[in-house]
């Protein structure tokens, strides 16, 4: 008796540098390498490019998010612990912790990461504006665009699943230091 060969209707994803989409959050630029969309929402894969200083603000989603350090280093803030991730360190962050990771040294870091279920990707896509690839800066600030996205981004948030945290959050596990390094670097 043959056995059955297994079968799909989804097709092969297949994502190339040229065709991504580049995304900037704050100081950080996102590569969307495979969305939600090419896996049937069952994970979505990041190309995060962090320089000196950058990372997100604290919060929590209700999806799982693992990265991968490629290059660098960023320091991981989760739950009321903290961790240093090297080059070839990989971390997860469960669903719900909350939690941000900080680049704390003078070069730049990039991850891998993968968010299942998918999803954080088309939060990404609605907070920031294009770049061209995934290591441009982002674009100059524009301080009313800046407030009404402040204003705006608890309810983005929620809609995808997720919570801004308050700023200060991990404060209390970092250095004088390493709080006046975040701040300077992002203009603060």
């Amino acid at each position: 008796m043959a056995a059955s060969t297994p079968t799909t209707t989804r097709k092969l994803a297949v994502s190339l540098p040229t065709e991504r989409t580049n995304v900037s959050i704050g100081a950080d630029t996102y590569s969307i390498v495979v969305s939600g969309s090419d896996t049937d929402e069952k994970l979505s894969f990041i190309d995060m490019h962090i320089p000196s200083g950058g990372g997100p603000m604290p919060h929590a989603h209700e999806c799982e998010e693992t990265f991968y350090v490629v290059e660098g280093e960023v320091t991981v803030f989760c739950q009321d612990e903290r961790t240093l991730a090297t080059a070839g360190a990989a971390v997860n962050v469960p669903g719900w912790a909350p939690h941000c990771f900080l680049n704390l040294s003078k070069a730049p870091a990039r991850l891998f990461c993968i968010v299942s279920p998918a999803g954080l990707e088309r939060q990404f896509l609605e907070l920031g504006p294009r770049v061209a690839t995934r290591t441009t800066p982002p674009p100059p600030a524009d301080p009313e665009k800046g407030a009404e996205l402040k204003k705006n981004l608890p309810a983005i948030a929620a809609r995808y699943n997720a919570k801004i945290l308050p700023p200060d959050t991990f404060r209390h596990l970092m250095t004088p230091a390493e709080i006046k390094f975040v701040e300077e670097a992002n203009g603060e």
